[in-house]
Parts: structure tokens; sequence; C-alpha cells
């Protein structure tokens, strides 16, 4: 007989609750975003599946850090201590400490700065004072010869993401905030591993 997992103790975040779950989300997103731009790989349709994508993954991988600061009372005292954070366990108090602790995150990493903005920005559309050294572009140019599915004429796109002169790939720039998560969480030891796994669509049932 199949075991029924146990509800989610968050509403309205269908089986995700843990940041565990955030960060195997983003790392998830970021694979189907390389495999997106491949010129191997045919157009999704009339949607533009890299774009899409790639605004999925820059607000998943800024949302992580509500995830870990709203987890529970224990994780808050883990990054009090590591980020040197002074906050009550208030709503007030939370709320300016999660401020405090985002500030703190993208002091220590600069793709992370890059995806609040990137995030606030698409979320929102416009932000009333965004940062004007940061551009996330989609770059379409000639492909110069034939490669998988693009022919010498053709336009293939590019996502790219300048931080004032620095001009790189958005696959690269989200793989440098997935290993930042990466290396928090295991220092941390705020991964719960095989205890916190999500379940799959079709639980087999026990012979």
């Amino acid at each position: 007989m199949a075991q029924t997992p146990k509800p989610s103790d968050i509403p309205n975040v269908f089986a995700m609750d843990q940041p565990q779950h955030m960060w195997v989300k983003l790392a998830w997103e970021l694979q189907h975003l390389t495999d997106s731009m491949s010129v191997w790989k045919e157009d999704e349709g009339a949607y533009p599946e890299p774009v899409f994508r790639a605004f999925n993954t820059a607000v998943t991988a800024w949302h992580i850090s509500d995830w870990l600061w709203q987890s529970s009372v224990d994780t808050r005292a883990i990054l009090k201590k590591r980020f040197g954070i002074s906050a009550k366990e208030t709503a007030a108090g939370m709320n300016k400490g999660l401020r405090r602790f985002q500030d703190a995150v993208v002091e220590e990493c600069r793709a992370l700065y890059v995806c609040r903005e990137i995030a606030n920005g698409s979320k929102h559309m416009r932000k009333s004072n965004p940062d004007p050294t940061i551009k996330a572009m989609a770059k379409w140019d000639p492909a110069v010869e034939a490669v998988g599915l693009a022919k010498p004429g053709d336009l293939v796109m590019s996502l790219t993401i300048a931080d004032g002169g620095d001009e790189r790939d958005a696959v690269l720039w989200f793989i440098d905030a997935l290993g930042f998560w990466e290396r928090l969480m295991a220092a941390e030891k705020l991964f719960t591993g095989a205890a916190g796994r999500l379940q799959t669509k079709i639980i087999k049932a026990t012979t």
C-alpha cells in the first residue's frame, strides 16, 4: 500500500514547504533554461521558452532568501548568527530581519543582487528605483555556420546580463547564485537531505 505524504503545514504552496525544495526548484529551472537555449532543441511553438525560463530562474534564485528566513525560528537563529543580525521574533522584527538578511546576502553574492533587480523588475514590470547598471537583455545574432537547427543567416537568441561593464551569459549569473545558496545551506546544515525530498507525481504501491 502506498503511503500518503504528510500535507504541508504552509498554505498556498502546493507540496513545497522547505528551503531545500526551493533550492531544488532553482537547480531544476537552471537545467531547463540551459536546455532551452540549445540550438539543437526545437522551438516551443509560439512560446519563447528561454525568456520565460530566465524570468522564473531569477525569481526563484532571489526568493530563496524569503524561504530561508521565514522557514523556522531555528533557521533564523542560525542566519542571525552567521550574518550578525539582531531582530526580534515579532512580526515587525521578522520583517526588519528579513531586509537585513537580504541586504547581507547581496553584499556577499553579486549574482543575488543581480537576481533581486531582475526578479523585482520582472515581477512588477517597472521598479521605482531600478539600478541603471543592471541590464537583462535578449539579443539575436546571425549564425556564421550551420550548428544544430541553425543555418547561416539565421538569427540565434542569447540571454545576457550586464552589471556595469561585466556582461555575461545569464546562465553564468544564475550558476553563481545557485552556488552561493548551496554553500551557505551546506555550511549551516540547512539541507534536510532525503527526509525533505518532494514526492513524485505517482507514489508506487509497495508489494
